[in-house]
């Protein structure tokens, strides 16, 4: 999945943790803990979601999606504290969805259409996946880890953004490895973190791994080739999902 920075396909479940142990780089807290850097952010966010809102037709989601995000939100004490999570959805064909740390879960129509068919558990899954990004922050937990790689903690994150964009064009760079490594971790850590979700909420914890494969699929595509680098490879990423689910279940059988 993604953040509102970076596509959860089939540009992820880039739509950005489903969580675990977070990532170990320090982000610095004097960022993580400043108001005004989460405002800038969200400002951000909310300038690309007016621009998506732009390009495509909003739609309302099926009311049983709002349920399941209820139920997951209720399901998360961190959550429960805020901000309130709100779901947003637009009309398109392919497969996506986004979290903002603000509390927005994104989706397009292709979720829930006929054609996709894809469960209500793995609707659950993709939307625990986005609930675990808002739940870690990771947006402005890797916002800050740029300006700390950057070595320059006042810039302003979407220069920061720019900047790392540029040192992407060259993969063997050390800023990029080190920004595909976090970006990997809080992938892998909100799929754990939505199949928990999943068990908390009494639906199947295996959604998260099927639902990964149908949106990956078993080919890649010309946008998983250029997106893949920010996202886990896909075969370590289902073996670390049913890792993941088969602890849940151990734990049920041994409670």
């Amino acid at each position: 999945m993604n953040s509102m920075v970076r596509f959860f396909q089939v540009n992820c479940l880039a739509i950005a943790g489903l969580l675990g142990a977070a990532p170990a780089l320090a982000h610095g807290p004097a960022c993580m803990d400043d108001p005004a850097r989460a405002h800038e952010l969200r400002v951000l966010d909310e300038i690309q979601i007016t621009e998506l809102t732009e390009r495509h037709q909003v739609v309302p989601a099926p009311q049983r999606l709002h349920q399941m995000l209820t139920s997951l939100v209720a399901a998360s004490g961190r959550l429960q504290q805020g901000p309130a999570v709100h779901l947003l959805a637009y009309e398109d064909k392919d497969l996506n969805a986004y979290a903002a740390d603000h509390g927005m879960v994104i989706l397009t129509s292709a979720m829930w259409s006929a054609k996709e068919d894809l469960s209500d558990d793995e609707l659950a899954a993709v939307m625990a996946h986005e609930l675990a990004h808002i739940e870690q922050r990771d947006s402005l937990v890797e916002a800050c880890a740029n300006l700390q790689r950057l070595g320059q903690p006042t810039l302003r994150i979407e220069e920061a953004r720019e900047r790392m964009a540029m040192a992407r064009f060259n993969p063997h760079s050390a800023l990029t490895r080190a920004a595909h490594q976090l970006l990997h971790e809080q992938e892998h850590a909100a799929d754990r973190r939505a199949i928990e979700l999943l068990h908390r909420v009494g639906r199947n914890p295996h959604a998260m791994v099927s639902v990964l494969a149908k949106i990956h699929g078993t080919t890649p595509s010309a946008l998983n080739l250029l997106m893949g680098s920010t996202h886990p490879e896909l075969r370590e990423r289902l073996a670390k999902a049913q890792a993941a689910v088969d602890a849940v279940g151990k734990r049920r059988i041994d409670d």
